[in-house]
């Protein structure tokens, strides 16, 4: 089946509204790339979380031209120190901040997810080619000589030369072009609070990120907003059973407050302190996919898929956001080769992509692993971070690539 005749064959269309879709409308826009952005939700938020961008998704920013006003909205933690939750030791540090900057080119920095999200876009949509069309939820999706077809809820249909899926964990798009299983639920909960720093004692207003070690389980803190609020995210292991969705799990304060409380029995004073002052958390079920081992989940005929989308990933190594940048970056490069065909451009991008993405997804679940270790292997992983510290806990192939 052919493309309707009056449509404008050089657009794209970007499917998902979200931090990976927003990237990959600013870089394509970058590239001279005319698109349309289709979000399902019709209010613009993201969720009221932190996150973390290593230094090489901050050198993405910065070559976007987005590097004026980096230091307004995050924060550049100057080290990250891992501590044991039974007794808050210390045992191990990585400097980071200026360190970052002369080893890789950029710091690593800490963001409200929020800010963002509305960073990218606003971003985004100063260039002219780049249109918004909020409040519309994919239903159908048709490969077609020459493009591709989009039907929505309520009833909408428009077609673009080349589709970009970035709509997610659990992503429409991927389940009509891939046809695989559904994300897996992983048994790890994430309980994330945002604090207000005012109201914290000085000892956790410092510029720096807490990675605390525990049984099964451990705890990451780092200040966002510039300083004026403090993120904190539990992760633990559990056998509930979780929604088939996963996100932002409906469950009352005093029971999200008691599973807490319950998993980090034991832990020093200091800690317990810190997670005592939370009055309102929220959940999330944590589900991902296996480690890709081929190039045929990123790119399917004139279909792109992107970050989440074509390869979730455990938050063990908080590189989620910033694989959507880099795929982004190498969409825009690869759209850019117009001797070629797109199903060619969309090959050659996910054959680009997918080694390194295995390999990330790889590292954060063995992350994973070694922050939730018990018995003999807890002692083991203390002792390597006391004897080798920095250099066990930098990844140079990560952040300089």
């Amino acid at each position: 089946m052919a493309l309707n005749p009056t449509h404008d064959l050089t657009e794209l269309a970007v499917v998902g509204g979200g931090i990976g879709g927003w990237a990959a409308a600013l870089a394509l826009a970058r590239s001279g790339a005319k698109l349309k952005v289709y979000e399902q939700s019709a209010q613009v938020t993201e969720t009221g979380a932190g996150i973390g961008l290593g230094s090489n998704a901050v050198r993405l920013l910065q070559a976007w031209g987005m590097g004026q006003g980096l230091r307004d909205l995050a924060c550049a933690p100057e080290a990250l120190l891992a501590r044991r939750t039974q007794d808050g030791r210390v045992v191990g540090t990585l400097p980071m901040g200026e360190a970052f900057v002369r080893r890789y080119g950029a710091p690593y920095l800490t963001f409200h997810r929020a800010d963002l999200h509305a960073w990218l876009m606003q971003s985004a949509l100063q260039h002219a080619e780049v249109q918004f069309y909020p409040a519309h939820r994919l239903v159908q999706l048709q490969t077609l000589a020459e493009g591709v077809r989009l039907q929505f809820e309520q009833g909408e249909v428009t077609e673009a030369q080349a589709l970009v899926a970035a709509d997610g964990l659990h992503s429409v798009a991927r389940s009509m072009v891939c046809g695989d299983e559904p994300p897996r639920a992983t048994g790890h909960w994430a309980y994330r609070a945002l604090l207000p720093m005012a109201d914290l004692p000085p000892r956790w207003r410092a510029l720096q990120i807490g990675l605390w070690l525990g049984r099964r389980l451990h705890v990451v803190h780092y200040p966002v907003r510039g300083g004026q609020s403090l993120n904190l995210v539990v992760l633990l292991e559990s056998h509930r059973t979780p929604p088939q969705a996963g996100w932002d799990v409906p469950r009352s304060q005093d029971d999200m407050q008691a599973d807490v409380h319950t998993a980090l029995q034991g832990s020093c004073a200091e800690l317990i302190d810190l997670l005592s002052s939370v009055s309102s958390w929220r959940t999330w079920a944590l589900f991902d996919r296996p480690p890709l081992n081929a190039a045929a989940p990123m790119a399917q005929g004139r279909v792109a898929l992107l970050g989440d989308a074509a390869h979730p990933m455990l938050p063990y190594l908080a590189q989620g956001a910033a694989m959507a940048m880099e795929d982004a970056h190498a969409l825009a490069h690869h759209w850019q080769q117009s001797a070629w065909r797109v199903e060619q451009r969309w090959a050659q991008y996910a054959q680009a992509r997918w080694p390194r993405v295995a390999r990330v997804q790889r590292r954060a679940r063995r992350n994973g692993q070694i922050f939730h270790a018990e018995g003999v292997w807890r002692f083991a992983r203390d002792l390597a971070l006391a004897v080798g510290g920095a250099r066990l806990m930098d990844v140079p192939w990560l952040y300089g690539a």
